[in-house]
């Protein structure tokens, strides 16, 4: 099935997404001598290192991106970290903190991390519940900000390069500085698949490539029942850019670092 095969859905979808430590190195032992490829097909044993890139404050805590590799730099993990604090008492306001990755994360398809803070949710109307929006950023801090014309958001990848559940609204709806959002069809809060939104998962495109990837949860979700159950990404046929993509996300609380994590994992390797 194609995005465009559920244009029936688009009038209830009037598609607009508003807006809305130190830096650590990688392991000594990680040689980048050795192929990113041939890592892949031999990953190394089960020693593990995270590393965090800077912590950002937000309402009395902090949050940080982390990435998660072996001992050989293959990466397992990648996702953002909220102190415990941060959640005690959401504020009422919409925030967007753009949260840098650790150094040297090589192969990695992701540039960057946007944690978007929505008290009141935003349209379509089954995701107007607080939430937050993690946006993966494949695209640079300075490319994001280009992204502002309406003719380049009409330019859609290869249908190749998107999970063929997905669909996007008619006509197109672009959110500055993020892009063209494009919504699973067999997720349970779409119309009319009778589930609420608890949290999904979004794709983001902006003249002809596919620019983030997107979990979106309800504070609600991550205070009371995220327990690291690990939900599947659904996944194109192909990729524009060749390195190490998730297949899964989940959400849990790290009791040991009073921590909410929401994080991407079981990364391929794709050419």
């Amino acid at each position: 099935m194609s995005p465009q095969s559920f244009s029936y859905l688009l009038p209830l979808l009037f598609f607009v997404l508003f807006t809305g430590c130190e830096k650590e190195t990688i392991p000594e032992t990680f040689d980048s001598s050795v192929d990113l490829q041939t890592k892949a097909d031999n990953p190394a044993g089960s020693k593990m290192t995270t590393f965090y890139g800077p912590a950002e404050s937000f309402n009395g805590g902090v949050v940080r991106a982390m990435v998660t590799m072996t001992r050989d730099g293959i990466p397992v993990e990648i996702g953002v970290r909220i102190s415990q604090k941060v959640l005690e008492a959401l504020p009422a306001e919409h925030e967007i903190i753009t949260l840098n990755l650790p150094n040297k994360m090589e192969g990695l398809a992701f540039d960057h991390i946007d944690l978007d803070w929505n008290p009141q949710g935003h349209e379509p109307f089954f995701y107007e519940f607080p939430h937050f929006d993690v946006h993966f950023y494949m695209i640079s801090e300075e490319e994001k900000m280009q992204v502002t014309e309406i003719e380049k958001a009409t330019i859609f990848p290869d249908a190749a390069y998107l999970p063929e559940t997905y669909f996007t609204a008619d006509p197109v709806e672009m959110v500055p500085y993020m892009g063209v959002h494009w919504l699973d069809s067999s997720s349970p809060e779409i119309p009319f698949n009778q589930g609420n939104f608890t949290h999904t998962f979004i794709y983001g495109t902006y003249n002809s490539e596919v620019v983030f990837l997107e979990p979106m949860i309800t504070v609600d979700y991550l205070r009371n029942e995220a327990d690291g159950t690990e939900f599947r990404i659904a996944q194109p046929e192909r990729f524009q850019k060749s390195g190490y993509y998730p297949t899964t996300y989940k959400m849990y609380y790290d009791a040991k670092y009073k921590d909410y994590v929401i994080s991407l994992g079981d990364m391929l390797w794709y050419d």
